[in-house]
């Protein structure tokens, strides 16, 4: 067996990990950060649909208070036009109109009514989920409790908090970026090596590095698989300490002695 090889692959085993020891200084930043933006996005949905409704309402108060206005002047006009109706037909059509503008006008104040309603409910709603928070009894929160107050101070929380946590992983990237681009430099000439004088052994290492596994080259470790924990058969100890490797039964992965990544490191 040409050892030599299976060096090689070490070696480019090895990188990968120092990559990946890198990275995992990353670790978990941007799912943080991509968690947070949600619950900005959510947050910030609320907040926009909870002013849309303050708006309409808004509008809706402007738009009967103006109907009410009007049909108020109609009926005056109408009542000052009986005291001069020269007819009973005459008077009773303007008492018919005047009776329609009083209609109008209940339909508008009912409208009024609902509305005030339904802003009285969210009061009493958001007064309740204040009263729940104090207690620390946010499991029972619903939306709809959560006070306004509350909400935007969240969406202030939120946005400086994704704002550390990109500043905190740019900080890293920054940090590591030269070390990483020499890391790859090594990896792209030592591939290079590899796929000219073990392209089988490259393969099978692209093929188990393709699923979840990182560690697709692993130590032997008392007398078992380092990435499984699987013992190693006995009749094979004596080729992985000569500097040869094992393909592990049950993972895949390819156990090498401790000794080849000793080497590899220095």
């Amino acid at each position: 067996m040409d050892h030599t090889k299976i060096n090689l692959l070490v070696r480019l085993q090895h990188l990968d990990n120092q990559i990946e020891k890198i990275v995992s200084l990353q670790k978990g930043l941007p799912e943080e950060i991509s968690a947070l933006e949600e619950d900005l996005a959510f947050t910030t949905r609320q907040i926009a649909a909870r002013s849309k409704t303050a708006e309409e309402h808004l509008k809706l108060r402007q738009s009967f208070n103006e109907i009410i206005n009007g049909c108020h002047e109609r009926i005056q006009s109408f009542k000052e036009k009986q005291t001069l109706a020269r007819n009973n037909k005459e008077y009773d059509a303007l008492s018919k109109q005047i009776e329609y503008e009083e209609k109008e006008i209940a339909q508008a104040e009912i409208r009024l009514q609902d509305i005030s309603q339904g802003e009285q409910r969210k009061e009493e709603l958001q007064k309740k989920g204040r009263q729940l928070i104090e207690e620390n009894r946010y499991d029972e929160m619903t939306e709809e409790m959560m006070p306004d107050d509350v909400l935007k101070q969240q969406l202030t929380d939120l946005d400086k908090q994704v704002e550390h946590k990109k500043e905190e992983l740019n900080s890293i990237v920054i940090e590591t970026e030269d070390e990483v681009q020499q890391l790859r430099k090594k990896i792209e000439a030592q591939r290079a090596i590899i796929n000219t004088e073990a392209k089988r052994l490259l393969d099978k290492y692209d093929h188990l590095r393709s699923g979840t596994l990182q560690n697709a080259v692993v130590r032997l470790n008392r007398n078992a698989c380092s990435g499984c924990n699987t013992r190693v058969p006995t009749n094979r100890h004596t080729m992985i300490v000569q500097g040869g490797f094992y393909l592990c039964e049950s993972c895949g992965r390819i156990v090498v002695h401790e000794r080849l990544f000793e080497e590899a490191e220095g």
